[in-house]
């Protein structure tokens, strides 16, 4: 039988009597008693395995070690499809975040009231970084017309309100009416020009004729109720046929339309046509 001695515990330094073959202890007999009463077991959450939990522990683990490591490893990286930021994702979300927290403050959804029908509407932060990305101006018309537009070619008609007044009304390929437009002179000066309306009653334009400034070649100019230019647009003539047809070219991109005039086989009237 080994011999006893006396010795020092390794946790709470208190003499002990072990005897020669025993490792030292952490505790004594009342320093162990008083740390055996710190603990407790409760169960898993997610398995209901028991948990062995201390109560000098700040935060108790709500799963065990096996559930915690399921858990991470749902866990992933991916880059910021806009500035390429890693940012954390998990496995499990149906719709895992495209835009680190940088972005998503940088580029939070803003309003904007549509140049066309004056209503307000909100550009999302997608679209936002896609403009930005490519270069291109934000939305100035809300979705709605938007997809009023999307839908050509369109067909402006010269009509007449019940007043008499002759009003030129434009009408996308679905028949929605477009905008109204009416010839009118400017109070101080008298110069012609052609106000154009939405449906909604909001003046989106003036059309006055201009010539360039070096060849002197006579064209229309477009502006926004802010001042800055609309569209540009011109008579051309095609060499092969000798037909007439206005050119236009306007929105932030430069896109060119063609507008040649037509006549209804239904109802023989003539009308302009802009693809």
């Amino acid at each position: 039988m080994g011999k006893w001695q006396t010795t020092y515990a390794t946790e709470c330094g208190h003499e002990v009597h072990i005897l020669e073959e025993w490792d030292r202890p952490r505790f004594c007999k009342e320093c162990k008693a008083a740390n055996d009463a710190k603990w407790y077991d409760k169960s898993c959450e997610e398995c209901g395995t028991t948990i062995h939990v201390c109560r000098d522990w700040d935060h108790e683990p709500r799963v065990c070690k096996t559930c915690k490591a399921a858990r991470e490893a749902k866990w992933y990286d991916k880059s910021c499809e806009h500035c390429g930021k890693t940012i954390r994702a998990n496995r499990d979300w149906d719709h895992p975040p495209k835009f680190c927290d940088e972005c998503k403050r940088e580029y939070s959804p803003k309003n904007a009231d549509c140049e066309h029908c004056n209503s307000t509407f909100t550009i999302p932060m997608g679209t936002q970084i896609n403009c930005k990305e490519h270069g291109w101006d934000l939305p100035k018309k809300c979705p709605e017309c938007r997809e009023k537009f999307r839908h050509k070619p369109f067909k402006t008609v010269r009509e007449e309100t019940f007043l008499g007044k002759t009003v030129f009304r434009t009408y996308n390929s679905i028949g929605q009416l477009i905008s109204e437009s009416s010839d009118e002179k400017t109070f101080w000066t008298g110069t012609d020009q052609r106000r154009h309306k939405s449906p909604t009653g909001n003046t989106i334009g003036i059309t006055r004729q201009k010539e360039r400034f070096w060849t002197g070649t006579p064209y229309r100019e477009t502006k926004r109720p802010d001042g800055s230019v609309k569209s540009t647009a011109e008579e051309k003539t095609r060499l092969l046929t000798g037909q007439q047809y206005t050119e236009s070219t306007g929105g932030a991109s430069g896109t060119k339309h063609t507008t040649t005039t037509k006549t209804s086989w239904w109802t023989g009237k003539k009308y302009r046509e802009t693809k």
